[in-house]
């Protein structure tokens, strides 16, 4: 199994997915805090908002970004059992974010919840949970055969 480069260009794909999918993690946990100072606060409990935005946040950024940094290593990695393991934490901490918010979107728009915080603070989860599902999902054999018929 060769070693890939530290080069991002020559990186799988999926090492790029797991890239975005950790900053989104990282993002993820700042909607509540950076939301008041913006004008987009939502009248919510701290303690909610550490499980609902900062405990999914962490686990995805850091497990997302180990997943990446063993495809890093080791393009075969992709498709080994510790990187799916990873990537399914990933897809359980969007599915619990876009759970959490989807009563907040359904009551978007009223004077409690403007649709401005709604929008920051609901739409980490599915975008989370959008890409840990592809990378869950998919066949790493027909990435790397589409990779190398378009290079």
């Amino acid at each position: 199994m060769a070693s890939r480069s530290a080069a991002v260009g020559s990186l799988p794909h999926a090492a790029h997915a797991q890239i975005v999918l950790a900053l989104l993690g990282v993002w993820s946990v700042f909607p509540p805090y950076l939301g008041p100072p913006l004008g987009l606060g939502l009248n919510v409990a701290a303690n909610v908002e550490v499980v609902d935005h900062v405990v999914p946040g962490v686990a995805v950024a850091l497990c997302a970004g180990l997943a990446a940094l063993l495809v890093r290593r080791d393009g075969a990695a992709e498709a080994s059992a510790p990187v799916l393991a990873l990537t399914g934490i990933c897809f359980l901490a969007g599915m619990w974010q876009a759970a959490t918010h989807a009563p907040l979107v359904l009551d978007g728009g009223g004077s409690e919840s403007p649709w401005g915080s709604v929008v920051l603070h609901s739409s980490p989860g599915p975008a989370i949970l959008a890409i840990a599902l592809w990378l869950t999902l998919r066949t790493p054999a027909v990435d790397a055969a589409e990779a190398s018929s378009s290079g």
